[in-house]
């Protein structure tokens, strides 16, 4: 239990959906409550923090920031990616300051010692006194090193765990590879990335895209994509808010990008989409995969970055970059369109008389599931 919520509030939200409430304002709307999913959700969970096609060559350094922790992904001399914190570990300072790539040590600017990209000391210049350099001692067990943090990856992905405790990634991502049965992601080949910044909380942001429902009203193209009959309420399964939605011989002749090959299962008739919690969706088709990160900059404002594969080497071939191209664009118009529901969501959770608000029981179902997985996460 916490001060955010009463013993009222975790009642409501336990409640079977027709009567049930969502989270407090407080929720949304404070720099506190972010603070506290900082120190707890964010750093207890699995969260995506990059792609490995972004370091894809060893000596790639990119910086990157989870639950207002300064990380490196770095590309070592053995190939694996490894994160760190980025601080020096003689005084603290900010040991990287720009994107490298090609970099044969990783080097402080203010003392000059450097590390080498597995992490461990190479050397410390006039550590001895002027001209006394020291080199690394590996029989020292005193010999510093940068401060590296639990990660992993899946696909092009790459994930961290920033309090070392949390389960193995598989366990994290069981309930999306049961879903992704049938469906060789290995296949795809990043082709672009569409980026925008959301004027509300993160959890308003993410609960939108899982909003099935919101398609009727928001979403002209969309509406005309998705067969209206066809469409149902997110369903759950652990931390996996998901749905499906069918396609047939017509839709797959239609698709310009290559479809992908080998699709078994229900791979072959839908296309899947799915909110991994906390705050990473990822969505399947015949002929794209996405991976859709949201990042919370502050308690009122959420970067989204869409990752776009195409399957086999269409982000390489000239006749599929305009198709590309036009994804991009329908994305951005797509993601302008939420936009401006979710800053009326986060303006609208000022009001004191907000309850947590109503669920529609049909279309709800993964929004109230959402609402539970935060309380679990943060106490």
């Amino acid at each position: 239990m916490n001060k955010f919520f009463t013993p009222e509030t975790i009642a409501n939200i336990a409640k079977p959906i027709n009567g049930a409430r969502g989270l407090p304002n407080e929720a949304f709307i404070t720099p506190e409550f972010l603070e506290l999913e900082n120190k707890t959700l964010f750093r207890r969970n699995w969260i995506f923090t990059g792609r490995q096609s972004e370091i894809p060559n060893v000596g790639d350094v990119k910086m990157v920031e989870v639950a207002g922790q300064p990380l490196l992904l770095v590309r070592g001399c053995d190939e694996t990616v490894r994160v760190f914190y980025n601080v020096c570990p003689h005084r603290g300072a900010q040991i990287v300051t720009e994107d490298r790539q090609g970099a044969k040590v990783i080097a402080c600017k203010y003392h000059a010692w450097t590390f080498e990209l597995e992490g461990g000391l190479r050397a410390r210049a006039h550590f001895d006194g002027p001209n006394q350099h020291s080199k690394a001692d590996p029989t020292d067990p005193n010999c510093p090193a940068l401060f590296q943090v639990r990660s992993d990856t899946w696909q092009d992905a790459i994930f961290v765990n920033l309090d070392g405790q949390a389960a193995l990634l598989n366990d994290h991502l069981d309930p999306v590879l049961k879903q992704a049965e049938g469906f060789d992601i290995s296949q795809f080949k990043y082709a672009r990335t569409v980026e925008g910044i959301f004027d509300s909380n993160w959890k308003l942001t993410v609960e939108n895209w899982s909003d099935v429902y919101h398609v009727f009203a928001v979403h002209p193209t969309l509406n005309e994509i998705m067969d209206a009959e066809a469409r149902t309420g997110m369903l759950t399964d652990r931390n996996l808010i998901y749905c499906r939605w069918g396609y047939d011989a017509e839709t797959l002749a239609k698709e310009p990008l290559p479809i992908a090959e080998g699709l078994e299962g229900q791979a072959r008739t839908s296309s899947f989409m799915g909110h991994l919690f906390p705050a990473l969706c990822i969505s399947f088709h015949p002929g794209l995969f996405l991976l859709w990160d949201y990042k919370p900059l502050t308690h009122d404002k959420t970067q989204v970055k869409l990752h776009i594969y195409a399957a086999g080497d269409a982000p390489d071939k000239p006749e599929y970059q305009d198709v590309l191209d036009d994804r991009v664009k329908y994305y951005t118009e797509l993601n302008a369109e939420d936009e401006e529901v979710c800053r009326l969501m986060q303006m609208g959770r000022r009001a004191e008389g907000y309850d947590g608000g109503r669920f529609a029981p049909y279309w709800d179902e993964g929004t109230l599931h959402m609402a539970k997985l935060v309380v679990e996460a943060v106490s």
